[in-house]
């Protein structure tokens, strides 16, 4: 991974996860109905949201910890974070 990290993404108050009257367990417990409707709703943010919200917990792996951000689960981004790590700095682990 590169020394660079995200900034927390800008949010507008109009995502999903920031709407009045969202349910914040959705994208942090660990209820399968509750992650899958997380997930859902992320798919109604704007691209450059989705993208600045998965930079970011791909970059902070402890602060995003077990929750859903853009749409992805912790599993998901390790995955990410894994295929995305240069040839060189794998080889060296």
């Amino acid at each position: 991974m590169s020394a660079r990290l995200a900034p927390f993404p800008r949010f507008t108050g109009t995502e999903p996860c920031q709407a009045p009257g969202a349910d914040p367990d959705w994208w942090t417990n660990e209820d399968t109905n509750d992650r899958v409707a997380a997930q859902l709703a992320c798919g109604r943010c704007p691209i450059r949201t989705r993208e600045a919200c998965l930079a970011w917990a791909i970059d902070h792996p402890k602060d995003a910890g077990e929750a859903i951000w853009a749409g992805t689960t912790s599993k998901r981004r390790s995955k990410l974070r894994r295929e995305f790590t240069p040839t060189a700095e794998k080889e060296s682990k």
